[in-house]
């Protein structure tokens, strides 16, 4: 974390204007404050002829305004009210070169002069699903820390390496955001690494952002930034996707989404790994810009890996032991690159050729949804490799839903998605891998895929491995053969074993639900070592004794707490290690331990599925 020498620099200013008629003693001890100005006068004194390394700010816009106590030069603005706070905007920043940087704002408002509408910030929330009433009043090249672990700035890169093309695609969103995106992009890599910013719009119809809106002008004014519009429609990220690819020019596709904000660093370590092998695929790490507040939250490490389940979901997971270990092997082990599975989807770098070459997306799928599966299907098993780094850090937007639709009603939303993931399963689940998908996913049996015979082709020609491959070795995630049973876990009275929406949430409580047929958080995998594992969890305990709660959390090999045996004859589900049974909390859906008696129904369960050739 850096040191904040705005903070004090501004309170400087602030205070030789507050004081400039009155004599100093006086006012300097009148005044609470003096004993924080001596405290930062010989922080900035340190750090201006002392200091031996960078100096960075530290200055948030993370809110509507800023608390009237902060980094506030801009000391003759009007005041602006926002709840329980008055508070003023910032008009330029110290940047850590020592140079003073105007702040830009969309449309060249004064923020300042805008009273705020609590009316009109909801109103704008609901239609584009995160604040853009203050992602308006933020400036679009606003300043930000560098978050990286302090071993990233250790790690040196060739002077040679190529330059990229990085591309956002973008169908009405705010126009302050995606300018956001493209100043950081600017601002936080080398210049020799960006041959140019490519934004491609997917035929939005938002009035701020067509000709001569002063969005189109300003990107007239920035370096290597030109702006492309679809010629044919409205096509659905994926087919944007695909189009801005061809257009792009750069020996290295950089793709992200059009609500990031690159921090420092970023470029040179996804460019690097494909620097060295051209066939590898690269993601940085994923810091979270909250879509109420547009705070950044970013972790100094994230490690973690990204894993994949039986619907076709990406989820992240704990790093394996085995990759723990290479990674040690590296000179500065926590910033390592790390292997990952599968990528989050819209953040990625990549060789244009290879990408070419491999196929670039599929375009039978529709709008948005499984792209990222099939992408990294295809690079792990047609001779590719896939890295995140840690050291790359972009912050993205996560709005809690889209903010257009994929159909005329959620069932359509639902059927776009499906469909791309059934594509997926089809070009890549070979046989019993296939129908396992089929039970996990029943409502996948029934969706029109389209045709995807050229997606088998392309598989073809690359001679790429079969999905055991990536089970073997990509990914160690069970397949149907490996278990004893498999599907619903239900009770007499037809209600089902149910993660309640846990699938995401370690230590979820496990739950008792009426059964639905659709798989998904009511399917478990009973594997042969007596673990039964969900979406992405297994079953474990909170405690020894009765009364205890069954929960789900990350798999432990080496815990004999996550083991539950099978009484065929009571068909009792038998903790090991406590030797308590499953059982239903009264007046609760939870599930818990209770002492084995095999006379009652809260205590028996049966498989949905069983195999003769692995008994219980």
């Amino acid at each position: 974390m850096g040191i904040d020498i705005t903070n004090a620099r501004v309170r400087l200013q602030l205070y030789f204007t507050d004081v400039r008629r009155t004599s100093f003693p006086t006012r300097f001890f009148r005044q609470k404050r003096g004993i924080v100005f001596l405290i930062l006068l010989s922080l900035v004194i340190y750090c201006l002829f002392f200091g031996k390394y960078k100096v960075y700010i530290r200055v948030h816009f993370d809110k509507v305004s800023l608390p009237k106590d902060r980094f506030n030069n801009n000391i003759h603005s009007n005041k602006f009210k926002r709840e329980d706070h008055e508070v003023k905007f910032l008009h330029s920043y110290i940047d850590h070169d020592g140079s003073t940087r105007k702040l830009i704002y969309v449309n060249d408002i004064n923020p300042d002069s805008i009273p705020y509408s609590k009316e009109k910030e909801d109103e704008l929330m609901e239609k584009f699903q995160f604040n853009k009433y203050l992602s308006d009043r933020t400036p679009i090249n606003r300043p930000m820390d560098d978050t990286r672990h302090s071993t990233c700035k250790m790690r040196l890169y060739p002077d040679n390496m190529p330059a990229s093309s990085v591309i956002l695609v973008f169908y009405n969103e705010a126009a302050s955001v995606v300018l956001r995106t493209v100043h950081s992009i600017l601002n936080k890599s080398p210049p020799h690494l960006i041959h140019e910013v490519l934004l491609y719009d997917d035929n939005s119809d938002l009035d701020e952002l067509q000709d001569g809106s002063w969005f189109t002008n300003h990107i007239k004014t920035l370096p290597k930034v030109r702006l492309e519009r679809s010629t044919h429609g409205r096509g659905g990220l994926i087919k944007a996707k695909t189009h801005a690819g061809r257009l792009a020019t750069g020996e290295i596709l950089v793709y992200l989404d059009s609500h990031c904000e690159c921090n420092d660093g970023w470029l040179e370590p996804l460019v690097y790994p494909i620097y060295l092998n051209r066939t590898a695929c690269t993601t940085p790490s994923i810091d979270v810009i909250t879509w109420q507040k547009l705070e950044i939250i970013a972790p100094e490490l994230m490690e973690v890996t990204g894993g994949l389940n039986w619907i076709l979901n990406m989820l992240w997971s704990p790093l394996s032991q085995k990759e723990q270990e290479r990674r040690n092997k590296d000179p500065y082990p926590k910033t390592a690159d790390i292997m990952t599975p599968t990528m989050a989807g819209g953040l990625f770098a990549i060789d244009r050729k290879w990408f070419y070459k491999i196929g670039m997306y599929d375009e039978g799928q529709n709008i948005w949804g499984g792209e990222n599966i099939d992408l990294s299907f295809r690079v792990w098993l047609c001779g590719g490799v896939q890295w995140m780094s840690p050291c790359s850090k972009v912050a993205h937007v996560f709005r809690p839903k889209h903010p257009y639709s994929f159909g005329n009603n959620p069932e359509e939303n639902f059927n776009v998605v499906l469909k791309n993931y059934k594509r997926n399963a089809l070009v890549w689940l070979d046989g019993e891998h296939l129908e396992f998908f089929y039970k996990w996913k029943p409502q996948a049996r029934g969706i029109d895929a389209g045709d995807v015979s050229d997606r088998l082709r392309i598989k073809e020609d690359l001679q790429c491995r079969n999905f055991d491959y990536f089970l073997e070795n990509v990914w160690n995630m069970p397949a149907e053969r490996d278990c004893v049973a498999t599907g619903e876990i239900k009770s007499p009275d037809n209600r089902c074993l149910d993660n309640a929406g846990g699938s995401d949430r370690h230590g979820q409580h496990l739950q008792l639900w009426g059964c639905h047929g659709g798989g998904n958080n009511q399917f478990w995998m009973y594997r042969k070592d007596r673990r039964i594992m969900g979406l992405l969890y297994v079953f474990d305990v909170d405690g020894l004794t009765p009364g205890s709660n069954v929960i789900l959390v990350w798999i432990n090999l080496n815990s004999e707490n996550q083991i539950f045996d099978y009484n065929t004859q009571t068909k009792q589900l038998v903790h090991r290690v406590s030797a308590l049974c499953v059982d239903r909390k009264d007046g609760s859906n939870d599930v818990i331990l209770a002492a084995c008696n095999p006379d009652t129904s809260f205590q028996k369960w049966t498989f949905q599925y069983t195999y003769t050739d692995r008994p219980l």
